[in-house]
């Protein structure tokens, strides 16, 4: 259970877990020499912070005032957080904390902070600041409902400057690499973390796999970086840098990802193995491994279970419509138990295992036009059930009175 904890985590939070602040922010005028900039950090090796994170800093010397506004917080003393968490009905928090806890944070982990100086004037920042102030201090404002590709502390900075600021803001997505599906866009995050990056290819479902438009691409802080690096104002008839360039103002350190002794793929294929291996003895001396199949169809079903209520029971639009039902049936559970250990029940047996195996072959023979991207190291496990369910269909098949089992 933990497992899954850690990858629902990883999926529906692109920050850290921050209390955010309850008192009111006063109004404040901004001097000349103020500034405000977009940071953006590195991802970092803990599963809530792999894909990095944005903020917006508002520095101003003359009034002794150095904030960070924080879009991607949340509090752990809802008396509900666990069940909103779970499903999908958390509300995210607008914080603010003056940027050298925020640096501390950042340098306890050893990540990198970028910061990007927006080109805009005094009355815009002030106009920019004062929103912010706002929409911390009103309550309606200060809490959203998160979303992990559309509505999170990447979009909402984005949203922030575009709305917020009274010049329009051109981008150019010519550096972008266009094409990708938001979940192509997770991969480069998960390299290092092959055990999540297969729960969460697993658990998304067809929704990620849609071609993101470049103007999606910045849910994830980097290329929000990338993209910003690249826009400009439309001031008449000329475009002014939106940014100047970005600097580094936090350098990291190089952190050695943690060894992964047993990979999934490894692993799954000594599952197959043994699933060959036992299927040869069992069909040459006409018995069952029943242990064998209650442990691969008991995952199997348990992964079923997972997948209908992430798609039925909570709001997470992005872990919908899961194609991965054709392989992983929740029915798995009850009916290996019961199949396995009835001595009745002669033909439902043969016809459901019969069944379960072909359709699990046709899921993989037709890979390649399903609506949604499944992860091909999942593959030998899938095997391992087909070629389980043939032995027991093959076993049921003179529908003998009682087979052995060990």
């Amino acid at each position: 259970m933990r497992k899954i904890g850690v990858v629902l985590l990883t999926i529906i939070s692109l920050a850290g877990p921050l209390k955010g602040g309850e008192y009111v922010l006063p109004s404040v005028t901004l001097g000349e020499n103020a500034e405000i900039t977009m940071l953006t950090c590195s991802p970092g090796q803990e599963l809530y912070s792999v894909f990095g994170h944005s903020a917006i800093r508002v520095r101003d010397q003359e009034q002794n005032l150095d904030w960070v506004f924080n879009y991607g917080t949340f509090d752990f003393a809802d008396p509900n957080f666990y069940v909103n968490f779970v499903k999908g009905r958390l509300n995210y928090i607008l914080s603010v904390v003056d940027y050298r806890y925020f640096q501390h944070e950042y340098m306890l982990e050893g990540r990198w902070i970028y910061e990007q100086k927006l080109n805009i004037d005094n009355r815009q920042k002030q106009e920019l600041f004062d929103s912010l102030v706002i929409n911390y201090n009103v309550p309606e404002y200060r809490y959203y409902l998160y979303d992990f590709f559309y509505d999170n502390c990447a979009t909402r900075i984005r949203d922030v400057f575009t709305e917020g600021i009274d010049s329009e803001i051109i981008f150019d997505y010519s550096t972008l690499e266009k094409g990708q599906s938001f979940r192509d866009l997770l991969q480069p995050y998960l390299t290092e973390k092959p055990w999540v990056r297969l729960g969460i290819n697993l658990i998304l479902g067809n929704p990620a796999d849609k071609i993101a438009d470049p103007w999606e691409y910045m849910f994830l802080p980097d290329h929000m970086m990338e993209v910003f690096e690249h826009a400009s104002f439309a001031n008449n008839n000329e475009e002014i840098p939106f940014t100047p360039g970005s600097r580094v103002i936090l350098e990291g350190r190089e952190i050695n990802p943690n060894p992964v002794l047993l990979s999934p793929l490894p692993v799954l294929l000594f599952v197959l193995l043994a699933g060959i291996l036992l299927s040869y003895r069992d069909l040459k001396q006409k018995r069952l491994s029943k242990w064998f199949d209650i442990a691969v169809f008991t995952v199997a079903g348990l992964l079923g279970a997972l997948f209908i209520f992430m798609w039925t029971g909570t709001d997470h639009y992005v872990t919908s419509r899961n194609y991965n039902l054709l392989w992983s049936q929740p029915l798995h559970i009850p009916l290996v138990f019961l199949l396995l250990y009835s001595s009745k029940a002669i033909k439902l047996k043969f016809y459901y295992f019969s069944i379960n195996a072909i359709l699990t072959l046709l899921v993989i023979l037709f890979w390649f036009i399903t609506p949604q991207d499944l992860p091909v190291v999942i593959l030998p496990f899938m095997l391992t059930l087909i070629l389980r369910s043939s032995v027991i269909a093959l076993t049921y098949y003179k529908k003998p009175e009682r087979v052995p089992v060990t």
